[in-house]
């Protein structure tokens, strides 16, 4: 309701039509920036999930050197088959020797195969381990000297 006095004041109960449009461009603005991070936070978690599945796999090689399963050589880059993992990945291991002792530099990198242009997630694990051909080679001597040592004993009692 308006009231008219000597000063023309008028009261008014409600919203402009300039208020309500201003309101709305606000509220369309925190919208799209909402919308805009949850789209962040999605590749950001997908992204996650991606580096952490490679650094499982990078892992398993890793061990799988270690224990003997795979030879301790430079290999790759080579897929992963698919009782692995079902989603398109490879690795590559790189093996070097570190000193005359038997010390071996092992490094195994784990890559997605990716064909949507985005960066794929990679990861590298490096650790250091005897090397097996060293530690065989020692079992032999070991192995040898033990047979020698028992046929010296057993040549010592006979004779």
């Amino acid at each position: 309701m308006m009231k008219c006095s000597s000063g023309k004041q008028t009261n008014r109960s409600g919203l402009t039509l300039l208020e309500v449009m201003i309101s709305l461009a606000i509220l369309g603005t925190s919208l799209a920036a909402i919308g805009e991070l949850i789209r962040i936070g999605a590749d950001a978690a997908d992204r996650a999930t991606e580096l952490t599945t490679a650094q499982f796999l990078c892992d398993s090689k890793l061990a799988e050197i270690k224990s003997g399963v795979l030879p301790a050589d430079s290999v790759g880059p080579i897929p992963f088959e698919i009782f692995e993992t079902e989603e398109p990945w490879e690795y590559m291991v790189l093996v070097d020797s570190v000193d005359d002792q038997g010390l071996l530099l092992v490094e195994v990198t784990v890559s997605q195969l990716r064909e949507d242009g985005r960066p794929p997630a990679r990861v590298t694990l490096t650790t250091w381990m005897i090397d097996p051909t060293m530690d065989s080679e020692a079992d032999a001597l070991e192995s040898e000297a033990a047979a020698e040592d028992a046929a010296a004993d057993s040549g010592g009692t006979n004779g």
